[in-house]
């Protein structure tokens, strides 16, 4: 079975995680953070940015999300 990389999965791959998580540490930016973690959210917004929607609630799956970060700041 031939493994596929989705477009959105290629676009991800610009912004390097290491680097990105790196300068989340250095700056402080998940202090007391519940929910979601920076990398989560970025992925998230940019995922909703590409699909040119005005919220998070008109992509598919984001009560799937709301559900899962509430569950994290429990």
């Amino acid at each position: 079975m031939k493994a596929s990389c989705s477009m959105f999965s290629q676009v991800l791959k610009l912004f390097p995680r290491l680097e990105f998580e790196q300068l989340v540490k250095e700056t402080g930016a998940e202090y007391r953070a519940k929910g979601l973690s920076s990398w989560s959210q970025f992925v998230a917004l940019l995922f909703c940015q590409l699909g040119r929607a005005h919220s998070l609630r008109e992509i598919e799956g984001a009560e799937e999300l709301r559900r899962q970060a509430g569950a994290l700041g429990d």
